[in-house]
């Protein structure tokens, strides 16, 4: 026989199930996300309306094909879909909605030549767009702290308002003296094309995040600028010693630095830390760094 203690107990929980299945019944659920809701987050994200899309867009789309999933969905085809991910750079799996990687994310650790050649690639099929880039480094100066670099150019207007394409570049471990390194040359790479990059700190965190690529960017047309973020002058890693050497190894004490000033100066007799800047404050880089590297030998 069920007691008195186990009957109420039996009651609280019913009346709790009960309470949760009315909650659930009143609860405002948000429909899954088909492959035409995603098409048009994607340009809802970057500043386009979804009735600025046909003129931003073309492939035959109408204003009356966008005015709702069904319509559009029926427009969908290969060619439209593939162009849509060359022109604001997203992974194809992603608009499917098979994967949740947004963005594709170059990794140039090592290869300075192939960030290069990538960017003059970039930059020839795209001569009138505006670049920028902006590299975002961690608050924290932990040797689980990584970089971003991203690139953006701009790809149209709507109205008067640029539209914009991004590039992450990723996998730049920030405080390791040779991911410093090669991550300044890239640095100096871009400054040379004409892409002049920008920097911000923000916690490693939201760093971590963004690097992954699977947080849409650009929302209303914004680009990749974060404001109310400490900022930065990357390209002074290039010509400042104390600037490229801040938050190196902070735990192996003259290791990272040494090894760090000697790869930073055989970078530069390869030619990758030429940034074409002519700065007063720092006339010379090269004997900056070898003065320094002196010191440690």
């Amino acid at each position: 026989m069920i007691g008195l203690p186990e009957l109420l107990a039996g009651l609280n929980i019913a009346e709790k199930l009960g309470k949760f299945l009315n909650w659930l019944r009143g609860r405002k659920t948000t429909p899954p996300e088909n492959i035409a809701t995603r098409f048009v987050r994607l340009f809802e994200n970057h500043g386009i309306h979804r009735n600025q899309i046909p003129r931003f867009i073309e492939h035959g789309l109408t204003l009356k094909d966008v005015q709702d999933d069904s319509s559009l969905l029926a427009k969908l085809d290969e060619p439209l879909l593939e162009a849509v991910c060359e022109k604001l750079a997203v992974r194809r799996e992603w608009l499917d909605g098979a994967d949740e990687q947004i963005y594709p994310c170059h990794d140039f650790y090592k290869t300075p030549r192939e960030f290069e050649a990538f960017l003059k690639e970039k930059i020839a099929s795209n001569p009138d767009g505006d670049w920028h880039g902006i590299l975002m480094a961690p608050e924290e100066k932990h040797n689980d702290a990584w970089a971003l670099l991203i690139l953006q150019e701009t790809v149209g207007w709507v109205g008067e308002k640029p539209i914009y394409r991004l590039h992450l570049c990723n996998n730049w471990l920030f405080s390791y003296w040779k991911a410093r390194a090669y991550l300044t040359a890239c640095i100096a790479i871009a400054w040379k094309h004409q892409v002049f990059v920008h920097g911000c700190y923000l916690p490693k965190r939201e760093v971590n995040k963004l690097a992954e690529g699977h947080l849409l960017l650009g929302r209303q047309g914004n680009g990749i600028w974060f404001n109310g973020h400490r900022k930065w002058y990357p390209e002074d890693m290039a010509l400042d010693p104390s600037t490229f050497l801040e938050g190196v190894d902070p735990e192996r004490d003259d290791f990272g630095v040494k090894s760090g000033l000697q790869l930073w100066l055989s970078l530069e007799e390869q030619g990758y830390m030429d940034t074409g800047i002519c700065s007063v404050l720092y006339p010379n880089p090269k004997l900056s760094f070898q003065q320094l590297f002196a010191k440690f030998s």
